[in-house]
């Protein structure tokens, strides 16, 4: 199989930021935060955006998800990380309002529009992710630092068990950050934060730190948010980097492919990102 050329950032334009993606009828539509804040050392983050691609080079943006429509109101720039899921034909994102709270909105259709499905929180946390296990059982993700796991509903709004801790063993080098991502390979269960990845065999844990897939690109750092996709038989990563964290939170998006080795760790290939200073951690 011939990996496609990548094009990074994904877009031009700044303000891409915690990109999640779901691979549905055969595109991947990219869910990401949208940074406004120039100039200002704080997220200003007024919408949610969704784009679209079918060979992970073009994105077009597809449409967007207002926090009008949702508990948190109009105006509202707080528009944190969430993830994505399509479930029996519907499709929910779970979202975060800043660092309060968590809901789950849902639509017919992957570019929206959407609506809230409970006009109130989920939970009292941050930075969901949804995954559906090989037995094809829902959980939420959330948190920082101590990460908290739930198998959800039938419904997807509503819990089926109390929420337990992750049990996480960081080695002191796990950082103790916000926006995990969890996916499933070979059997084996990948939790990430940035760069940084553990494995356990089970999804509850224990999970050992297993590495980091890169270095430079701010994946060595604790802010480089994002996702892990297996796209037509391939796996990538997509994460965020700041442009200029000194002066603003304005964020752009990269993609790599990802190679798994023979002992389960995995890297990202970042052959597909230009040869800069940043490539090696300098900036």
């Amino acid at each position: 199989m011939t990996e496609p050329k990548l094009s990074n950032p994904l877009i031009s334009g700044p303000g891409m930021a915690d990109p999640h993606v779901l691979v549905y009828d055969d595109t991947c539509w990219l869910f990401t935060g949208y940074d406004i804040g120039h100039g200002i050392p704080d997220w200003v983050m007024p919408e949610w955006r969704i784009y679209r691609s079918d060979d992970l080079r073009h994105w077009e943006l597809s449409g967007s998800i207002d926090p009008a429509a949702c508990f948190m109101g109009a105006g509202n720039t707080g528009c944190w990380g969430g993830d994505i899921v399509e479930r029996n034909g519907r499709f929910y994102w779970y979202f975060s309002n800043r660092n309060r709270s968590i809901g789950v909105m849902v639509s017919d259709r992957p570019e929206g529009p959407y609506r809230d499905a409970l006009d109130s929180p989920l939970a009292d946390s941050f930075d969901p992710t949804v995954f559906i296990d090989s037995d094809d059982t829902p959980y939420l993700i959330w948190g920082m630092h101590d990460y908290k796991i739930a198998r959800l509903k039938p419904s997807m709004t509503a819990f089926d068990e109390p929420p337990r801790t992750i049990e996480l063993n960081r080695k002191g080098i796990f950082p103790g950050m916000d926006k995990n991502s969890l996916h499933l390979f070979n059997g084996r269960y990948y939790l990430s934060c940035s760069g940084y990845y553990a494995i356990s065999d089970s999804v509850y844990g224990p999970y050992e730190y297993a590495g980091t897939v890169g270095t430079g690109w701010q994946l060595d750092s604790p802010y480089a948010h994002g996702d892990f996709f297996e796209f037509r038989g391939q796996w990538y990563h997509v994460w965020c980097r700041y442009r200029n964290r000194q002066i603003d939170r304005v964020r752009d998006c990269l993609i790599a492919p990802l190679r798994y080795n023979p002992d389960g760790t995995m890297e990202d290939d970042l052959s597909h990102l230009p040869d800069t200073p940043e490539a090696h951690g300098l900036l």
